[in-house]
């Protein structure tokens, strides 16, 4: 067994895991980010004009901060998913290579 060719295989396998991952979330946060970029430039242009004051701007810059929650938190938890399954696809590669090279299932 050679550990530097079974870390580099983890890697991969694990790396492609989250990629997987990280294609599932980007709609999320472009939209997000988005939504919260428009919100901030109206407010801004809002206060800018004296039609808001400075309590009603953080006031508003808070309600959105709160609506964005529930979408950071869909993102938080492709994360967690994200996360389990690279270290399940790294510890497959390490199983196959373990139990080869025993020539036994050890693991």
């Amino acid at each position: 067994m050679n550990a530097k060719q079974l870390a580099t295989d983890m890697l991969k396998a694990a790396e492609s895991a989250l990629k997987a991952h990280t294609d599932e979330a980007h709609p999320y946060l472009k939209m997000e980010t988005k939504k919260l970029a428009e919100t901030a430039q109206l407010i801004a242009d809002d206060f800018a004009a004296g039609d808001i004051t400075p309590k009603q701007a953080k006031i508003l810059v808070k309600m959105q901060a709160d609506a964005s929650a529930s979408v950071l938190t869909a993102i938080d938890t492709i994360g967690r998913i994200a996360a389990q399954d690279a270290i399940n696809a790294a510890l497959k590669i390490l199983k196959t290579a373990v139990n080869t090279a025993a020539g036994i299932a050890l693991l």
